[in-house]
């Protein structure tokens, strides 16, 4: 019996920390880009750091893509398809109505990032949408998901 209570206590423990809830904005970009700078290998879960529209609309994309790329072929939260996050700074947020835009910049292997995210207030804060790009290609992650497929 102590071992199965250890055991459980083990899975518990080694549960992602994305369970709770974020009551700050700048908590919720440190978790999910905290997956993309070392010591980790790969990405979070961004599922629960997601809003329950972007998930839908992740969830949806991957049905229409029945096994194929989707609508999305790139990290969005790092601009990329393959990361070397450095010099992550999480600016303040504008927060009004249960909304908040925050600038994020950081550096992916050598190329300047800038992105704006925009966060709604879910019982705890949530990724509901991110903007980037370059002077030669920009986008908005709603606008590619909410559009037909390529």
């Amino acid at each position: 019996m102590r071992l199965l209570i250890a055991i459980c206590a083990l899975l518990l423990l080694g549960q992602p920390a994305f369970a709770q809830a974020f009551s700050d904005t700048k908590a919720l970009l440190e978790a999910l880009y905290a997956g993309y700078m070392p010591p980790n290998d790969y990405p979070p879960d961004e599922k629960p750091l997601q809003s329950e529209r972007l998930n839908g609309l992740f969830e949806k994309d991957q049905q229409e893509a029945n096994g194929e790329i989707g609508r999305i072929d790139f990290g969005p939260y790092i601009n990329g398809q393959d990361y070397q996050v450095s010099d992550l700074v999480i600016g303040e947020p504008y927060i009004a109505g249960g909304k908040a835009v925050v600038k994020v910049t950081f550096r992916n292997f050598d190329t300047p990032q800038e992105l704006g995210f925009l966060l709604v207030n879910e019982d705890g804060w949530k990724i509901d949408d991110v903007w980037g790009g370059s002077p030669d290609y920009s986008y908005d992650l709603l606008d590619i998901l909410q559009s037909p497929l390529p």
